[in-house]
């Protein structure tokens, strides 16, 4: 008889703590994330949350402590809670310091929201949420870990586009005009006409930075034909003179 009752014990502890075991349910109970961002601000926070489910057949006092793991001295992760009721129950930060706990029915879950702040600073690292029942003191019955890296994206350069025709500028011309041509093509000569087919002036090969001077020409529109090496006429283009820019 006192065999059999040592034996009832044994089984009933046996299955209480496998029931201990399984008590809560943390979903995920492992996050790694890489977050890369345009323009990383001070004030950027990255969000992540966790669901933690009361899956014994008793009520229990949630409580969970947060444990600094290795990241940037500049980073800080924070943890808020909140209980999923039909009117959710959010813990200040206060009632968080003070050691408040959340109360979980059986199958009742709570949400924790852990927030990054990098303070403008990318790298990696993490942090552990520790969940435990203030009723089993000293016994800690799931974590969450959090990991994450923070990146931010590389600013590719772009390139100006290749000029695809031909084009002077700026038009109207008060001083002096330049010309534009696709890439590959060099100018070998201007001719400047006036609208009645007359040659007024002449350039002989592409211009330097200060462009095709056009100070001693009178104010009219005036006929730009531009020609390759080759001798081919690539365009004729109408540039407007005006001394004074009016």
């Amino acid at each position: 008889m006192k065999t059999l009752y040592l034996l009832l014990i044994f089984l009933t502890c046996t299955c209480l703590q496998a029931q201990d075991g399984g008590v809560l349910r943390v979903e995920p109970a492992e996050i790694n994330k890489e977050v890369v961002v345009d323009n990383l601000e001070e004030h950027f926070e990255d969000v992540t949350s966790i669901v933690v489910t009361n899956n014994s057949g008793r009520s229990i006092r949630l409580a969970r402590q947060t444990v600094r793991r290795p990241q940037p001295a500049a980073w800080s992760y924070r943890a808020l809670d909140r209980l999923s009721r039909t009117t959710p129950y959010v813990l200040s930060a206060n009632e968080q310091e003070n050691g408040r706990y959340i109360p979980l029915a059986p199958g009742q879950s709570a949400t924790f929201y852990v927030v990054l702040r990098p303070d403008g600073v990318t790298g990696s690292g993490s942090t552990e949420l520790q969940f435990s029942d203030l009723t089993v003191p000293g016994a800690t019955l799931a974590t969450a870990r959090v990991s994450t890296v923070i990146r931010q994206r590389a600013v590719v350069p772009v390139a100006a586009p290749s000029p695809t025709s031909v084009r002077l500028y700026p038009n109207p011309a008060t001083e002096r005009f330049f010309v534009e041509t696709p890439q590959g093509t060099t100018i070998s000569r201007i001719e400047v006409t006036n609208t009645l087919g007359r040659q007024i002036r002449s350039f002989d090969g592409p211009a330097d930075v200060n462009g095709y001077d056009i100070r001693k020409l009178p104010d009219g529109l005036y006929l730009i034909s531009i020609y390759d090496t080759t001798g081919k006429k690539l365009k004729t283009l109408r540039l407007l003179h005006r001394a004074f820019g009016a």
